[in-house]
């Protein structure tokens, strides 16, 4: 089905944007091309024909109502719809005087006001949508990957939808570094993303160097630029290097967003050039371990190598026997949980389904919200950002457990978290008590009031519950448990353990 077809001038990428988004997906207009100064879209303008131009008042070198005059040489009848930020009647009367079809003002442009304005204009010009063979001339974007080929772009300049070919090609890839909120739809927000980048990638280029940009399934952007009049590689190799330091500053300034960005070199064949941007593009997958927001070079760029382990059984065992007793699973045995993924260097897929696993051996009664959270950070592709909000997410649970756990005084509450802390060093009562400021005599009374336990009770109760915990792996070194649990020799370690348990640790493993 054909649509009326819009042009946007205006030098403000986020308002250019804007009026993009309040039309997405509209079954009735799309946005041919848009502009961000008067110049290029009157270049643009005389090889290509639109039914409806919509046009900032106020924008460098040329304003609005020069531009209009112009626009009118070139295409005598084209209706142009004038967009403003200033809520003032000589700019009303000077666009309409001119030969403006409507007016918007910026502060008040909503999809309403937008569409209605758009249809008053078809209306009034009898516009029906027809077949326009509408070329970017120097810029165009590919969604489906397949489309991506040699043989895909020399049908793409067959068709004049771009002038592209005929000199020397390099290519870039640009991967966000995607991070999504609790409330915010991670699929609307990454094409967001991409779509800015494209536009600020536009504005950065202008009409001098043509491109063509494909959007990936992944939203990454594989960008392929021609450079028809240059003859000299270093000069090539310069262009890119200040076009990706430009486009880094853009995007953090604009999105706030940081990004990886993998620049190729210089080819004399499209099909060399496109060979590199997939290969480049399967390489930036590697920033799940080596992090985001760096810029790579092609010829230093290397596949990482995938681990195939497993998480111990072992481990699984443990975080399970310590939700069971506990009520939680202790940081330490969650950090080395991550530690093995990290360390093994497991794929993406197979990090997230150990991560579901993990959420619902936890926290069986809450599958939904697991599975919501893992819905949320799939998208992201880099290893701490998952690792950070599946322990965030974790400690919420932990909180609510340790609310009933300190339910005492505040100074009883503080000695409680120190030993938490501590536990695995040696500390006592008087080490307590010199930290917290406060007289050793109050704080053995405070404490025994309202526990019903001394100090080193306690302290022993916190040593023997993580000695059970590790010996429950049942593949660590007696003397490495004692060690980790605070114990500071075996047979106070056996004399404590059987007090408190009625066992012997080997008897407690053999029970388990």
């Amino acid at each position: 089905m054909e649509k009326i077809k819009l042009a946007i001038i205006d030098d403000e990428l986020l308002s250019r944007n804007m009026i993009k988004k309040l039309i997405q997906d509209n079954e009735q207009y799309e946005v041919a091309a848009d502009f961000a100064d008067g110049k290029s879209a009157v270049n643009w303008l005389r090889y290509n024909e639109i039914d409806i131009l919509l046009c900032d008042m106020q924008m460098p070198e040329m304003n609005g109502v020069d531009l209009l005059r112009i626009i009118h040489v070139i295409h005598e009848y084209l209706p142009v719809i004038v967009i403003s930020g200033f809520d003032n009647f000589d700019y009303v009367r000077g666009s309409l005087v001119n030969g403006a079809a409507n007016y918007l003002l910026k502060h008040e442009l909503t999809k309403e006001s937008l569409l209605q304005v758009l249809e008053q204009v078809r209306e009034k010009y009898h516009i029906e949508p027809q077949e326009r063979a509408v070329c970017r001339r120097t810029g165009y974007c590919i969604y489906d990957k397949g489309e991506f080929t040699k043989e895909g772009i020399e049908k793409l300049i067959q068709d004049q939808k771009i002038q592209f070919g005929g000199g020397n090609y390099a290519s870039l890839v640009i991967s966000p570094d995607y991070r999504f909120s609790e409330r915010m739809n991670p699929e609307e927000f990454r094409k967001d993303v991409c779509s800015t980048i494209i536009d600020i990638l536009s504005q950065i280029l202008g009409t001098e160097y043509p491109f063509i940009i494909c959007q990936t399934k992944k939203f990454h952007l594989l960008v392929l630029l021609c450079f028809q009049e240059v003859k000299s590689t270093l000069y090539m190799m310069n262009i890119m290097k200040k076009l990706v330091t430009r486009l880094q500053k853009q995007i953090i300034r604009i999105l706030d967003l940081t990004c990886t960005i993998g620049m190729g070199i210089v080819h004399t064949g499209l099909e060399k050039a496109l060979m590199e941007a997939d290969e480049m593009d399967d390489i930036l997958e590697d920033k799940l371990y080596l992090g985001g927001n760096r810029l790579l070079s092609s010829p230093i760029m290397k596949k990482m190598h995938y681990g195939t382990g497993e998480i111990p059984a072992s481990l699984w065992k443990q975080m399970e026997f310590e939700q069971k007793n506990q009520g939680v699973v202790e940081l330490s045995t969650l950090n080395e949980f991550f530690d093995f993924m990290e360390q093994e260097r497991m794929p993406q897929k197979k990090v997230m389904d150990n991560c579901l696993e993990m959420m619902r051996l936890l926290h069986p009664e809450k599958e939904s919200e697991c599975e919501k959270l893992l819905d949320r950070i799939k998208g992201y592709e880099i290893f701490e950002m998952l690792r950070e909000d599946i322990m965030d997410f974790m400690n919420r649970e932990r909180i609510a457990a340790e609310k009933e756990r300190y339910r005492y005084s505040p100074l009883v509450n503080q000695v409680i978290e120190f030993v938490g802390k501590n536990y695995r060093e040696d500390i006592s009562l008087e080490i307590c008590a010199a930290q917290l400021e406060s007289s050793y005599t109050h704080l053995s009374r405070a404490f025994k009031q309202e526990t019903g336990m001394r100090f080193v009770e306690y302290l022993n109760e916190q040593r023997v519950r993580r000695a059970k915990s590790l010996l429950i792996r049942g593949e660590l070194p007696m003397k490495e448990i004692v060690e980790q649990a605070g114990f500071r020799n075996y047979n106070y370690f056996f004399k404590v353990f059987k007090e408190m348990t009625g066992m012997k640790p080997g008897e407690f493993v053999a029970k388990i």
